[in-house]
């Protein structure tokens, strides 16, 4: 930074290249995200942080700095607070003078395949992403998304008036079963096409794709799309990406429908049709369920702000039964008050719906097994099962929070 006679009136300058996010919600604390496009490096900065650097324009001294600093924080920054802080920011290369940072390296620690999650990626995606997004510019226009979604829900309206017909017409793929096949071939296809659409929404709206492949999320195998750095867009940018794989998924129900409404009652076109039209509605609207990790809950916590909903929403409860059970004060900062509500809404729910889920299919299971098995025998089987995947799950999210973490933005020791 430029040293003037009087420190207070210096007026240092940020790097204008420098990528910075929105607010998250993390756990109790306002996140930002920083992103320098030369040595491609993360950084996390708080709310105090992002405050200063957000007026290190080069117009705004640093005594105006500190005179916002101190009305917004009820705290001054002295001589010493202001000397950690250049000094770190000079460190990180993000002033506008200091020596450039250099490339950050190839990153090696690719996500290790477990039982539970897998990727294998087949391309990087290259320029050609990029004009496929231009040349269909038409497709974010509202002059076809909102017709569109109105012919989607239509779809979905006359599946839910005609669910026993469609449920009795699937049932006979029995008899030919090549029209199954085929559809949930399509189906596959279909999801395909879903990730192809967060991949295209990204680029649209300025988020990086990082490759394309297969994935494996116990139990299904599916292609997938990884969408990196979208943090940094704006609030209706992250929904619009993650909404856009949905999108592309309800595309496909207005034909279906037509296919349905037009094959013979009685053909194998008719029950491939019913099929597809069941199994792709199942399968759009499933996305919309915010308490599984899809589409939904990524709408969901891009549009509350949050970084991370189900974990912290989950550390969010217990940490306030812990406080009222055990009379132990809760440690570090409260989010916003909008933002507990979420939290507690989001924990509750999840829990609830949960529980349910696992009771079905508990109940369903035991009464496949209690065929083979006694009773006793076939709850057993049940709980040793399900204790073996929770062993596993956990072991898996405690390697999983091991290796990730982004790199913060070091403090003085008093903090800023």
């Amino acid at each position: 930074m430029t040293q003037d006679a009087d420190p207070a009136a210096a007026r240092p300058r940020v790097r204008g290249d420098l990528a910075i996010g929105p607010a998250l919600v993390r756990g109790g604390s306002m996140i930002h995200l920083i992103k320098d496009p030369v040595s491609g490096k993360m950084m996390t900065v708080g709310a105090k942080e992002h405050f200063i650097i957000a007026r290190l324009d080069g117009h705004s001294t640093l005594a105006d700095i500190t005179d916002e600093y101190g009305a917004e924080f009820g705290r001054r920054l002295d001589d010493r607070a202001w000397g950690g802080i250049m000094a770190t920011l000079a460190g990180r290369s993000l002033l506008e003078g200091s020596p450039p940072p250099e490339p950050a390296e190839p990153a090696s620690d690719r996500q290790r395949p477990t039982f539970f999650h897998a990727r294998l990626p087949l391309a990087r995606p290259g320029p050609w992403l990029e004009r496929v997004a231009r040349r269909m510019g038409w497709a974010f226009s509202p002059a076809f998304v909102l017709p569109a979604l109105a012919a989607a829900l239509l779809a979905c309206a006359t599946v839910a008036l005609n669910l026993g017909p469609l449920l009795e017409a699937a049932a006979r793929f029995r008899d030919t079963p090549w029209t199954g096949i085929i559809a949930i071939a399509l189906l596959w296809g279909v999801l395909a096409l879903h990730e192809l659409g967060h991949g295209l929404a990204a680029v649209r709206f300025g988020a990086r794709v990082g490759d394309i492949g297969i994935g494996w999320r116990l139990p299904l195998l599916t292609p997938y799309c990884a969408v990196e750095e979208v943090q940094l867009l704006p609030t209706r940018h992250r929904v619009y990406i993650a909404f856009s794989g949905v999108f592309v998924s309800l595309l496909v129900l207005p034909p279906a429908l037509v296919f349905w409404l037009l094959a013979p009652e009685e053909s194998s076109a008719h029950v491939f049709a019913s099929v597809l039209l069941l199994f792709g509605t199942v399968a759009a609207l499933s996305n919309f369920v915010p308490f599984f990790r899809l589409d939904g809950y990524s709408m969901l916590n891009h549009a509350l702000g949050t970084e991370n909903l189900a974990r912290d929403s989950t550390g969010h409860v217990l940490s306030g039964l812990r406080e009222r059970v055990r009379g132990v004060d809760r440690v570090g900062p409260r989010p916003p008050r909008t933002i507990r509500i979420a939290y507690v809404a989001y924990a509750v729910s999840a829990a609830l719906f949960y529980t349910a889920l696992v009771l079905v299919f508990a109940a369903w299971w035991l009464a496949l097994l209690a065929h083979f098995l006694d009773l006793w025998a076939a709850a057993g089987l049940l709980v040793a099962t399900a204790l073996a995947i929770t062993v596993g799950y956990r072991i898996n999210v405690v390697r999983k929070r091991d290796r990730d973490g982004t790199q913060r933005l070091p403090r003085d020791k008093e903090g800023i």
